[in-house]
């Protein structure tokens, strides 16, 4: 029976908040999840790579001299951290060893199908990037060139392949290496030589709304499990898709709402967040049927994380929830101090952000910038999320590492 748990975000039956242990503040937005690795977390903020203690404090940091948005990975005693300058391999020290040079940017889109008139326009709500993966020697990541692999040791590129602006992290089942492009794609490349095996294009929206380039992009990073690919995106849709083939198992519509983050699996059910959907969902991973919608009134971009009996969610409104597998009962763990301040005054009655500057100034390119960048500092929006050994780690707008026990 599909548990249906519909909660609003300031009426929440059994707000009980967790205790923060420690937080630490970084130089920029913490997009995307910190890795615990042998006693240490690597978090990304602005420039910057910080390598700190269980008790949040600090090692060391080494300076890309460009902006990250992206996590790390580990191997052995080299961690790898991609920047818009390229990529990072440093020793466990924050001792630079090889960077491969390569220059990532952020998404630009048409405006005048988003309403914001002629010419190439930054989009706002695009603030994650690739993050690397380490498989077989080999290290792989996307950026806004497509998708590379180096040799991990020495940084020397093995192949590389035009998946058009790629900004998820590559996900891999065997000799297979999935990516989701911006360019509305899904890859199977191969992971020998980077061709491709095969590619599968997301169905988009009709009726009014068709021909909206905002429906576009495989934005979100795929999770593979048992051989197959879960993957959400912009175009309402979640796909269940054979990771050999590219053929699709299953697939579900999320009516007017972009799948708004990554998925997790656990127990044989995919969980994700949708954005304009306000909503945490569990589909069962053999067919695709819904057993969990947890409501929560506003958009949700952060990867959930599980343990045994809970998955936990934070979201864009500055608020981390607990919910229950087996019931679907939630309960709101914690929120950031400005989240408790000022959400009141930012959420829309209907659910979402309440215009500010486009309702005020009119829409355009920069009034819809102003109130994302309101809605992400007002709130000191939750963009990422790690759980490990019975502790959530939540990064932040604004720049901060939140560690929150799990009771």
């Amino acid at each position: 029976m599909i548990r249906f748990v519909f909660a609003l975000l300031i009426a929440l039956s059994a707000n009980v908040f967790a205790d923060k242990a420690w937080q630490f503040e970084t130089g920029g937005m913490v997009t995307a999840r910190a890795v615990v690795f042998q006693g240490r977390i690597y978090v990304t903020g602005g420039t910057k790579l910080y390598a700190l203690n269980l008790e949040g404090e600090q090692h060391w940091d080494y300076d890309a001299g460009a902006a990250s948005f992206s996590g790390v990975a580990i191997s052995g005693k080299t961690v790898f951290m991609l920047a818009d300058n390229g990529l990072h391999a440093l020793d466990l020290d924050g001792k630079l060893q090889w960077r491969f040079e390569t220059q990532d940017s952020a998404l630009k889109v048409e405006g005048k199908t988003m309403g914001w008139g002629e010419g190439m326009f930054v989009d706002p709500w695009a603030f994650y990037r690739s993050v690397p993966v380490f498989a077989g020697g080999k290290i792989l990541f996307s950026n806004a060139r497509g998708t590379f692999a180096l040799n991990a040791a020495s940084g020397e590129q093995l192949w590389y392949t035009n998946t058009g602006i790629t900004h998820t992290q590559p996900a891999i089942h065997g000799d297979i290496v999935v990516v989701g492009s911006w360019d509305n794609y899904l890859y199977g490349l191969n992971l020998e030589d980077g061709s491709e095996v095969w590619k599968v294009a997301s169905r988009l929206p009709g009726g009014a709304m068709a021909g909206w380039l905002g429906w576009e992009g495989f934005n979100l990073d795929p999770v593979i499990h048992k051989g197959i690919v879960y993957a959400g995106n912009r175009g309402t849709h979640f796909y269940a898709i054979d990771a050999k083939t590219g053929i699709e198992q299953w697939s579900s519509k999320h009516p007017s709402s972009w799948i708004g983050s990554p998925a997790i699996v656990s127990d044989e059910v995919v969980y994700f967040g949708l954005s304009d959907g306000y909503s945490l969902k569990g589909l069962q991973t053999r067919m695709g049927n819904q057993v969990l919608l947890f409501r929560n009134n506003f958009y949700n971009f952060a990867q959930p994380q599980v343990n045994g009996s809970h998955v936990f969610m934070a979201s864009l409104s500055g608020e981390l929830f607990a919910i229950e597998k087996a019931t679907g009962q939630a309960r709101e763990l914690f929120a950031t101090e400005a989240s408790r301040k000022n959400l009141a005054e930012l959420l829309a009655p209907t659910g979402g952000m309440k215009p500010y500057y486009t309702a005020r100034d009119g829409y355009s390119h920069e009034t819809a910038s102003r109130d994302v960048h309101r809605m992400l500092t007002k709130l000191n929006s939750l963009l990422s999320l790690t759980l490990a050994d019975g502790v959530l780690y939540a990064g932040s707008a604004n720049g901060t590492l939140y560690a929150i026990p799990v009771r």
